[in-house]
């Protein structure tokens, strides 16, 4: 009897849609991340060498250290990975190790995304705002207000 509910179930539709239905539903609850996205454009500004060194300097002297990312082709982990066409990086705030910046720069774009979150939190609290702040400042001291904009999706390959 149940397998002949499950049959009926199949071929009305309803249990593929309810199953694809659940799948968002898990993959939004386990996949939020809260944090805001900068977004740098250097594709027209004069100087800007390796941008993984710039951003590692400018994060190191903002108080952050870098955190090892997962190099797929290696298989290990690394300052900086490259991987479908992005360098990526993973810093964290030395005064506060919730405090996460991961930074994704494509490689053939001239855009890095700079995502910075609270990890364990769907938002930011004040001394994460306090922080965030302060790296969108020096991003814009860095490469200018019209080269930075703010609340980007994080960069896809």
């Amino acid at each position: 009897m149940r397998t002949a509910f499950i049959k009926q179930y199949i071929a009305s539709g309803c249990l593929p849609a309810l199953l694809m239905l659940a799948a968002l539903f898990q993959s939004g609850c386990t996949t939020v991340t809260g944090g805001r996205t900068l977004e740098v454009d250097t594709g027209d500004i004069e100087g800007v060498q390796y941008m993984p060194q710039e951003i590692s300097r400018m994060l190191e002297a903002l108080g952050y250290e870098w955190l090892p990312v997962h190099d797929p082709d290696i298989g290990h982990p690394v300052k900086v990975a490259e991987h479908n066409g992005q360098y990526r990086m993973l810093f964290q705030a030395r005064d506060n190790t919730a405090l996460r910046v991961e930074v994704h720069i494509r490689v053939a774009g001239n855009h890095t995304g700079l995502h910075f979150y609270e990890v364990g939190s769907k938002d930011l609290g004040a001394a994460a705002r306090a922080h965030y702040r302060q790296l969108k400042q020096r991003l814009v001291l860095e490469f200018g207000a019209d080269n930075v904009t703010d609340n980007h999706p994080l960069l896809a390959p």
